[in-house]
């Protein structure tokens, strides 16, 4: 009869579970108790798993030292998930505990050259380096440069191979080196080539310059002025597609106009002449872009004689200017443009 009773007041004790990890008994509770620190899984499914549940801070797996006392991971325990895990002041990639960790691999870039949000003349140069791709209006398959670029801001970006010495295309590619093509040219002024693709701030693009050759980019935020020409010394054309301009130092509007930026290929007095047009030029230059400080205007350099135009202004070896050229109330025709230094 006592046995009976003693049974009967008392339950059977079982042999209690322990993890070997953090002591805990896996049988007591096993849904509100992280059993296992090491095994990759959210055993109580609260949202934290192995050393980002409380449950398993001070416990051998969690701790670099074995010491009870701690209070959480003392290591990055999960490279990707967004939080500094261990407290450090580092997360995920940018901590030295996730060296070597998958998510933390960089592809190797897929172009040849990072020109970052580079703006200027010849922010980069080279000459031909492979044959990875072919843009759509490339009729030679040539040997080409990848050259990496990030928008600085929110605007229309023109590229140009203009000085190049050897014959370009260039073309351009969305996001990565196989990225859908935004852009195309072959021979816009020359054998030199120009595009303009519009951006958005932090756009990635990649631009490929296919050449046989040395070649040269350039890189020029907003779509005017229209042509990029270099140091060139002559180069004539129509101005029947022009533009109306605005100028506050001309005797009037250049009408019908078209505009050219120009770098100076060395220091000294350089002279902008439309001799040699068929129509009533006006001719005006401004610093370094459209809606730059406007340096002169001319309408009729020799007086009275309704024909061409001329300009002269110092510049620095390098400085860009605008040259702006249009037809006196609105005439259009053929224009030459001469420029040369004294």
């Amino acid at each position: 009869m006592l046995v009976f009773l003693l049974v009967a007041c008392f339950p059977r004790l079982d042999p209690l579970v322990t993890d070997p990890d953090t002591g805990a008994d896996d049988t007591a509770r096993p849904d509100r108790v992280e059993t296992r620190c090491g095994d990759g899984a959210d055993n109580d499914g609260d949202g934290d798993t192995d050393c980002l549940d409380s449950d398993c801070f001070g416990s051998r797996t969690c701790s670099d030292t074995g010491d009870t006392g701690d209070t959480g991971p003392t290591s990055e325990i999960d490279c990707a998930n967004g939080d500094d895990d261990d407290g450090d002041g580092d997360t995920d990639c940018l901590d030295s505990d996730c060296a070597g960790d998958a998510a933390c691999e960089v592809p190797d870039a897929c172009w040849d050259i990072d020109a970052n949000s580079d703006l200027g003349f010849q922010i980069a140069t080279g000459s031909a380096m492979g044959n990875e791709g072919r843009g759509s209006c490339d009729t030679t398959n040539t040997a080409d440069t990848f050259i990496h670029w990030t928008a600085p801001s929110s605007d229309t970006f023109v590229f140009d191979t203009v000085g190049s010495t050897a014959d370009t295309t260039l073309w351009v590619v969305a996001d990565t080196c196989d990225g859908p093509e935004l852009a195309c040219n072959k021979d816009t002024l020359g054998t030199d080539s120009q595009v303009s693709v519009t951006l958005s701030s932090g756009d990635e693009i990649v631009i490929a310059v296919e050449a046989a050759g040395s070649w040269v980019l350039s890189a020029w935020q907003g779509e005017c002025p229209e042509y990029s020409i270099g140091s060139e010394p002559a180069i004539t054309g129509t101005t029947a597609a022009g533009n109306d301009y605005t100028s506050t130092i001309c005797t009037a509007d250049p009408q019908a106009a078209v505009t050219f930026r120009w770098v100076a290929p060395s220091s000294g007095t350089w002279t902008f002449s439309s001799e040699g047009s068929d129509f009533d030029t006006l001719l005006m230059l401004e610093e370094d872009t459209c809606g730059g400080a406007e340096i002169d205007c001319n309408d009729d350099y020799v007086s009275g004689s309704y024909g061409y135009s001329k300009v002269s202004t110092y510049l620095n070896a390098g400085e860009v200017v605008a040259v702006i050229l249009g037809g006196y109330e609105g005439e259009t025709g053929t224009y030459v443009l001469n420029i040369s230094s004294s």
